[in-house]
């Protein structure tokens, strides 16, 4: 597929969909599919710190504030971007945390909604929007409250109020629907189950980097060969869902960004390796690729929050010693591999029908996600 001129803007190009969708942009679905791919960041990042591969397409830029106005965002985009006229096609990726879900859906939605208009002003050539969301929207925050019925799809309706308006991704999406209406581009919704995969420095909800720390600390504690018990309980090592590694979904994001005509005027799909999964399946080969032998759970679950504060100057020692980054190991949010891990207790497994059914065939072995992402942060120095 030749690039007609094809030009991909991301934004969040650093965080760990972001990541992956610019450098599976060099590559799929061909070599040639895109002449140009820019991603944004919240902070300056060079390529060469990013670990993405080193590539005239590639431009990274920073210090465009999308929660600013449109007006201020258009001038951004036409100062700092290089061709910004020639975009063809954009993902959004871009995520900004706040403490409580009113304030959380404002910021998120007006996110989009900013951005969105911006680039339609500025790229006469743009052609798709993609607009990456997540299970929220089938409610797996709230299973206490709402019944989850997996396997989870695309068709199901959105959840009861007051819940609903919890989820910043309905308004998100809406506000893209009606944008698009009066528009010659188009949008898809992309929805990944829990992201497994790299990212050049920290990063609060990213599975696998935490996993990576702690592992690399308790070989160092306790010896190669160490067992190591699934820290949550029983119910969470048996339960089913649909990890979706990084590489995976930044094909798909571009394969429906490319494939507009069969996924675009709102067209929602979920995203996910491929296999129906349990921690059962996962937690040996995770462990082993560490040199430990993963086991179920104890009798009791144990906080591996704790573990790594008791461990504060292991670590250290083997930061100096490997010339590992500073600071991410503080850095990162223990309490969202515990929710993953343990709180997360009841089966979410993603149906792939819609995916397929539009010609998206990727799939990845569950745990060679897992390790890849390992491989990736130690060629970063993040691990040993």
């Amino acid at each position: 597929m030749a690039s007609k001129g094809n030009h991909l803007l991301v934004f969040g190009a650093s965080g760990i969909s972001g990541w992956a969708c610019v450098k599976e942009t060099l590559s799929y679905p061909t070599s040639s599919s895109f002449e140009k791919v820019t991603g944004l960041t919240n902070r300056p990042l060079s390529v060469e710190d990013s670990k993405l591969p080193e590539d005239d397409r590639i431009q990274l830029v920073s210090g465009i504030d999308l929660t600013g106005s449109v007006e201020s965002v258009v001038s951004s985009f036409k100062e700092k971007i290089q061709g910004i006229e020639t975009v063809t096609h954009a993902i959004f990726t871009a995520y900004i945390q706040k403490p409580d879900f009113e304030s959380l859906r404002k910021v998120n939605t007006d996110l989009v909604n900013t951005a969105s208009i911006a680039l339609d002003q500025v790229a006469p050539k743009l052609q798709s929007f993609v607009l990456q969301t997540g299970g929220k929207g089938y409610g797996v925050e709230f299973p206490d409250k709402l019944e989850i019925n997996p396997p989870l799809k695309e068709s199901q309706p959105r959840i009861p109020k007051p819940y609903y308006d919890n989820i910043f991704y309905y308004t998100q999406y809406d506000t893209l629907k009606e944008l698009t209406a009066s528009r010659s581009w188009t949008f898809s919704e992309i929805r990944p189950d829990v992201i497994i995969g790299f990212v050049p420095t920290t990063n609060a909800m990213n599975c696998a980097q935490g996993l990576g720390l702690w592992l690399s600390l308790a070989r160092e504690v306790y010896g190669a060969g160490a067992k190591i018990p699934f820290p949550g309980p029983e119910k969470s090592y048996h339960n089913k869902h649909t990890d979706t590694f990084q590489d995976i979904l930044g094909r798909m994001e571009i394969y429906a960004a490319l494939n507009h005509d069969k996924c675009g005027k709102g067209g929602v799909f979920n995203v996910a390796d491929g296999d129906v999964v349990t921690w059962a399946d996962k937690w040996p080969g995770i462990c082993k690729d560490f040199g430990l032998e993963g086991t179920p759970p104890g009798t009791e679950p144990y906080s591996v929050e704790e573990f790594v504060k008791q461990n504060e100057a292991t670590w250290q020692k083997l930061v100096q010693k490997h010339g590992l980054k500073e600071g991410i190991m503080e850095k990162f949010a223990w309490q969202f591999l515990h929710f993953v891990m343990a709180i997360f207790d009841f089966d979410r497994q993603y149906d792939l029908s819609a995916g397929r059914s539009v010609g998206f065939n990727e799939k990845i072995d569950t745990v060679k996600g897992y390790t890849t992402s390992f491989q990736r942060m130690r060629e970063a120095r993040i691990i040993p």
